[in-house]
């Protein structure tokens, strides 16, 4: 198994309301990757989102990965992106 972590900058102000229907739209969008075990989408602090989606091989989580850069429906971007394998669960 490997861990994909990403880690946003958000833009802009947005109502929460329209940052829910954002985090709607990227959970949906990570739900649907091939390999994906689980995913984590941690709350914001200081304008910094991160995420860590597990997946069953290390070629998996490579393609799920999104491009630093990336700005993601004008509201997050990417700012890094790590892929690790899992050493232990519990």
């Amino acid at each position: 198994m490997h861990s994909l972590h990403v880690t946003v900058a958000l833009q802009g102000d947005l109502d929460p309301i329209a940052r829910q229907a954002h985090l709607d739209q990227v959970v949906s969008e990570v739900a649907s990757k091939p390999g994906l075990v689980h995913a984590y989408f941690l709350a914001p602090h200081d304008g910094v989102g991160s995420a860590y989606a597990f997946f069953d091989t290390e070629e998996h989580a490579r393609e799920g990965a999104p491009e630093i850069g990336f700005v993601h429906s004008g509201v997050a971007l990417i700012k890094d992106v790590e892929v690790l394998p899992v050493m232990a669960s519990i």
